[in-house]
């Protein structure tokens, strides 16, 4: 049987079998929630009621996700290739499962300090240009991040979304399944979260993942055929080590087709330099970019400090940001091809 405590739920979990309970430093109340269930490979289903192994939230999956994972520590049949900014090729990746989560609010609450939930969209108004809303109570999970559980609660955790987005009926499995307004969301929101390709890189044991999401265009103020894309990005940065480190400085690059090279740094990542620490090891934000192009690419790193005084420099893994609609493929007759390649930082 899975626990909470009176006081939230926790993010670190122990369980033997399908029996789970949180750990408390101090006096607690154990309530039930629900029964554990195994742990599946083939992708879980739209309604399954889900705990994040990470950050300990509970959940429900809205939209189920089949992308690309292009992990660049994974050496293929091939001789892995530097990367190349001049070209739109990643190379070889493999299929991984991602999933649109609504979470329990405190729940998010509690995880505050190494998670920035919540998922932004445009404004259906073109006028309103460079605002960006966020509806909160919301994340992205990985296939391995998830715990399968049920609940015969017809709401099992608090969400103002959670009875606009679900049916419930005790006779299914899973017994959740997607109302009509939760298709029409999707539907109407689909390119801003949909889950197509995941990258991933590791250094010194410090792991970076990155999932870009086109969330739109708008037109430039004086012209009718020139846009700008908007463009959100998933940062995850796991210590897999058992030191801990905290993150100080990021870096970044822009390359885009016109052949320009833009770079930007600052101190920490969304106004907070995360502590990583054995017990407390992910952090992970979203943050955004505007791109005047249909095609660019996006790779840096993050300094971070060690506990014996040193630093390193965790890579940030390259990743496209194409707006494929509007930018020849490469089988194009008559692709346009960016003038230099710069070398990306070590």
């Amino acid at each position: 049987m899975l626990a909470k405590s009176s006081v939230g739920f926790l993010c670190r979990f122990t369980f033997k079998k399908a029996n789970f309970s949180s750990f408390l430093r101090s006096k607690y109340c154990l309530d039930p929630i629900g029964q554990a269930l195994p742990v599946q490979e083939r992708m879980y289903e739209p309604g399954q009621l889900i705990i994040n192994r990470l950050f300990g939230y509970r959940g429900i999956i809205l939209n189920s996700w089949k992308a690309t994972l292009f992990d660049r520590n994974v050496v293929n049949d091939e001789q892995p290739t530097a990367f190349d900014p001049s070209t739109t090729s990643q190379g070889k990746g493999r299929p991984i499962y991602a999933y649109t989560v609504l979470a329990d609010t405190h729940d998010l609450e509690l995880c505050n300090s190494s998670l920035k939930s919540g998922i932004t969209f445009l404004p259906d108004d073109q006028v309103a240009l460079n605002t960006i809303y966020i509806v909160s109570g919301m994340d992205y999970a990985f296939h391995d991040d998830i715990i399968p559980y049920i609940c015969k609660e017809p709401t099992p955790f608090k969400n103002e979304y959670f009875r606009e987005f679900m049916h419930f009926d005790p006779d299914r499995a899973p017994h959740f399944f997607p109302t009509d307004n939760l298709r029409r969301w999707l539907q109407s929101r689909w390119q801003s979260l949909e889950v197509k390709t995941v990258h991933r890189e590791t250094t010194e044991g410090l792991r970076t993942t990155v999932v870009p999401f086109l969330m739109g265009r708008q037109k430039f103020r004086f012209s009718e055929v020139a846009f700008s894309r908007y463009w959100r990005y998933l940062i995850r940065l796991e210590n897999l080590t058992d030191e801990a480190v905290q993150l100080r400085e990021r870096f970044w690059k822009v390359f885009s087709v016109t052949g320009s090279l833009e770079s930007v740094n600052g101190k920490g990542v969304v106004g907070v330099q995360p502590l990583l620490r054995p017990d407390n090891p992910v952090f992970q934000y979203h943050s955004h970019v505007q791109v005047p192009v249909p095609w660019a690419h996006m790779w840096g790193s993050f300094r971070l400090d060690k506990a014996d005084g040193g630093t390193v420099d965790v890579k940030i893994p390259p990743f496209p940001l194409c707006d494929k609609e509007q930018w020849p493929t490469e089988d194009s007759k008559d692709p346009l091809s960016p003038p230099s390649t710069p070398t990306p930082p070590g």
